[in-house]
């Protein structure tokens, strides 16, 4: 039997920066034009290594929009085969459903798996467009009981419909004349105790990152010729790790996942909640 690797919660997977949506203040500036693609030979073969050393009881495969993908079908299956009992979740905005019409076939065919979908734009014939794509692709198919507030499970595939927009959202990074930049309140303790997104690790070309908004830092800097902003410089040492990680420091990273670092200075310490503002859909006719 394969050697499992530590235990953690839950691991993100980001096998796309692409998105049909441009959603102001994503957690990892995918609202700013990053266009990267995994190749679905490295997908499996990076969930190979990382199984090894990870044990996670959720897995989210997300963008992006991960059903820009054209291989989301077998990332799917890949990711049931390879992290086998854990959850497989797929993380949507539900827009390009109508071209993945085999998706639910595939989420029950590998079962213990979860749908979530996420609603950034209050503009009513977009949400009819989300409402009818989501009757045609699952509630049409099969028996849904509503198990708690906007999520519905039939069979072994659990569906659920989050709304940022009505609230709850907030600034990962603030703006200065018209250019991202930390917010360096300097109280990571803060940042962390208030951060939506601090236990989800996530998996970015092959390395693992604390948290997404750390994860596309560099990423974003180089796109935008600012690896020399001397406020991001603290952020820019950060480096994550490989899968052939030393075990005492991954061990250091997993009891970390779930306290404070000296990088969640970069998000805010008291962020003021407020609805998502609207995002721009990109590519949908109405």
């Amino acid at each position: 039997m394969t050697k499992r690797g530590l235990h953690i919660r839950n691991l993100e997977y980001m096998i796309t920066t692409s998105c049909d949506l441009a959603c102001p203040g994503c957690d990892r500036f995918i609202d700013h034009g990053h266009a990267f693609v995994e190749k679905f030979e490295d997908i499996v073969s990076n969930m190979e290594q990382w199984f090894k050393r990870l044990d996670p009881d959720h897995v989210t495969i997300i963008g992006g929009e991960p059903l820009l993908h054209p291989r989301i079908y077998d990332i799917l299956t890949e990711a049931r085969r390879i992290f086998d009992h854990a959850v497989i979740e797929v993380y949507t905005n539900a827009f390009l459903l109508p071209k993945r019409p085999k998706i639910f076939n595939v989420l029950k065919k590998i079962g213990n798996a979860k749908v979530s979908c996420s609603l950034h734009n209050k503009n009513p014939k977009y949400r009819d467009i989300v409402e009818r794509n989501l009757h045609q692709a699952f509630y049409s198919k099969g028996k849904w009981f509503e198990t708690s507030p906007n999520t519905h499970t039939c069979d072994t595939v659990v569906l659920e419909v989050t709304d940022p927009t009505q609230g709850g959202w907030y600034d990962y990074r603030k703006e200065v004349d018209g250019v991202l930049k930390p917010w360096n309140d300097n109280d990571p303790t803060s940042s962390y105790k208030n951060c939506g997104v601090n236990i989800y690790p996530i998996i970015y070309k092959n390395k693992l990152y604390k948290c997404p908004p750390i994860s596309m830092v560099r990423t974003h800097l180089t796109k935008n010729f600012m690896l020399e902003d001397k406020d991001w410089q603290p952020y820019l040492k950060y480096e994550g790790l490989d899968p052939d990680v030393d075990e005492k420091e991954l061990e250091k990273f997993v009891k970390n996942i779930y306290e404070p670092h000296s990088i969640c200075a970069m998000c805010p310490a008291n962020p003021v909640l407020k609805p998502q503002e609207e995002a721009v859909v990109k590519n949908v006719k109405i």
